[in-house]
């Protein structure tokens, strides 16, 4: 007979790995390639702002920086309420992103343009959080609800909404060619487990 216990929570440390393997899998399915090493994975204590978590992506890379955040929520009433039980937010070289994405066949983007360079991390920042979805759901958790993509350039001048109780998050820096150009930071509540 097959076991029948219900499994535990995922961790946020499980979390993350759920995301790496997703980030993985996208920039091998739509880019054709892998990564030069494995991420290197920090955990960081979450400076907040007003309640807000305070993000600087000129940080990351030290060059102009674009990212987007995309919260998650228990279900369709917290996502109405914006109760996020979580937030993704990733980071890319504004001077890469362009590459990046036709590697994925989307068509190349006026790096110029600050506007295009927005929605087209806004859409990388949207395909890694669907992936992680579907992981987070393979690994027994219930499907979270995802919101739009809030998009910046270098800071997020009045933060991102979090869950503020959670005091850490994970940065999780992946290596692209030799060089490090998708940078992800992760915090995230308890998950409820499907079933």
């Amino acid at each position: 007979m097959p076991d029948v216990s219900p499994k535990p929570p995922l961790t946020l440390s499980g979390m993350v790995q759920v995301l790496c393997a997703a980030v993985r899998k996208l920039v091998l399915l739509k880019g054709g390639y892998g990564f030069a090493a494995d991420p290197e994975i920090v955990e960081k204590k979450i400076v907040q702002f007003r309640q807000r978590m305070r993000v600087d992506g000129l940080a990351k890379f030290g060059v102009r920086t674009a990212f987007s955040a995309v919260k998650f929520y228990a279900g369709v009433n917290e996502l109405d309420h914006d109760e996020a039980l979580g937030v993704l937010i990733i980071f890319v070289e504004t001077d890469h992103l362009s590459r990046l994405l036709w590697s994925f066949d989307y068509p190349r983007i006026d790096e110029e343009d600050e506007e295009i360079i927005l929605d087209g991390c806004g859409t990388l920042a949207n395909l890694i959080a669907g992936y992680f979805v579907k992981g987070l759901c393979d690994a027994g958790c219930v499907h979270l609800q995802m919101s739009h993509f809030e998009n910046h350039i270098n800071t997020a001048v009045n933060g991102i909404n979090f869950m503020p109780s959670q005091e850490k998050k994970y940065e999780i820096r992946f290596l692209l060619q030799g060089n490090r150009r998708i940078t992800a930071e992760l915090s995230m509540g308890h998950v409820p487990m499907a079933g």
